[in-house]
């Protein structure tokens, strides 16, 4: 990532030189405190959160920070989502640390930083997200187009295998990624995505969403294709559908995902970096564990609790089913205000099989926005 160092020190000679003592006299503040409680074979509590810092502009060019905690309360287990340290400890993380450019419709930023894309995203389902090393080249110049090109080198976070530090993509070469998003058509999204980890893996997500009204429903449709190209010769790809149907005046959101996936040797459909893009994906069970020729569905249903009289309460159920895998979800969330909220995830998983996989997982987050 010498390129990416090298815009660094241009980027921060350039704030420097236009005045860093304003940059950051005028600079913003935000974050957030979170308690999580987690109960699978044992109970673990943590308290933590996230400081995020981020001067203003100066000729476009500004600097952000990110700092993450969790500190646990007695017993550590990390039994289903890895709320500490790959040696089940509390631990602090520079997450984020970045410089940006904002020129015209161009956004260039290079550092750590949070990032959401089909195979790499932040996936918050614990104490600390994903973030990554990156380097990323936002454009916006087509109407109603965003262009993506990034170059990953490190990640770290709930999913990274060593929680705590920036963990190495694809050995020193990193993951190169193109993406672009056209939304130029009404009540239409379309997206497609390319990532190449040389002498790994080549990448490619597409994927269409329509959101709409038919006989007085609301509606949507999605579908999603993706090749995952080894260079070792194995292949596996995987389609979906998702359907959902809005009731809006009783609050309700009915849904049903399907993913079916065709490999060679057996080979799964990973979620690489991040909690994966499948429709399928459960709080546990995703597709990369259900084999490699496979197919599975989900169906759920969402309730708003406003229309109950309810405000700011909302709940969802869901089932999943695939080769011997079975998941039933329940989720529930009330935000108190725009900074307190309550989110109460529960999941069992049954493995059909042999029971070996079967566990059922809680987790409970009180979470207060600054």
């Amino acid at each position: 990532m010498k390129s990416s160092l090298v815009l660094s020190a241009l980027l921060t000679a350039s704030l420097y030189a236009e005045g860093l003592e304003e940059a950051f006299k005028n600079a913003t503040y935000d974050g957030n405190l979170r308690v999580g409680f987690q109960h699978q074979d044992e109970g673990e509590l943590s308290i933590g959160g996230k400081l995020h810092m981020q001067t203003a502009p100066v000729n476009g060019i500004s600097f952000g920070t990110s700092f993450y905690t969790t500190q646990g309360v007695d017993e550590k287990h990390n039994d289903g989502v890895a709320f500490f340290s790959a040696d089940k400890h509390s631990y602090s993380i520079l997450g984020e640390a970045y410089l940006q450019a904002e020129i015209q419709n161009t956004l260039i930023k290079v550092g750590r930083q949070e990032l959401d894309t089909p195979y790499a995203d932040t996936d918050d389902i614990g104490m600390i997200p994903n973030t990554f090393e990156a380097l990323i080249v936002v454009n916006n110049d087509i109407q109603d187009t965003t262009i993506v090109l990034a170059h990953l080198q490190k990640m770290s976070g709930v999913d990274a295998e060593i929680p705590e530090k920036f963990n190495k993509l694809n050995d020193s070469d990193g993951v190169q990624t193109v993406g672009i998003t056209y939304e130029g058509v009404e009540d239409l999204i379309f997206q497609g995505w390319f990532y190449n980890a040389s002498d790994f893996v080549k990448l490619t997500y597409l994927e269409a969403d329509w959101i709409g009204s038919l006989g007085g429903f609301g509606v949507g449709v999605a579908g999603q294709y993706t090749i995952q190209d080894y260079d070792n010769g194995n292949e596996v790809s995987v389609y979906g559908v998702n359907l959902t149907l809005g009731l809006e005046e009783q609050g309700l959101t009915f849904y049903t995902a399907y993913n079916k996936a065709d490999s060679t040797n057996g080979q799964v459909a990973e979620n690489f970096f991040g909690g994966g893009p499948f429709f399928i994906n459960c709080e546990h069970i995703t597709m990369a564990d259900i084999g490699g020729d496979s197919d599975a569905y989900r169906v759920g249903l969402e309730v708003d609790g406003a229309n109950y009289g309810f405000d700011g309460l909302g709940m969802g159920l869901s089932y999943f089913e695939g080769e011997d895998l079975e998941e039933i979800d329940i989720v529930a969330s009330y935000a108190v205000s725009e900074q307190l909220s309550f989110d109460l995830i529960y999941g069992d998983a049954t493995d059909n099989a042999d029971g070996s996989e079967s566990f059922t997982n809680t987790r409970i987050f009180i979470n207060y926005r600054f």
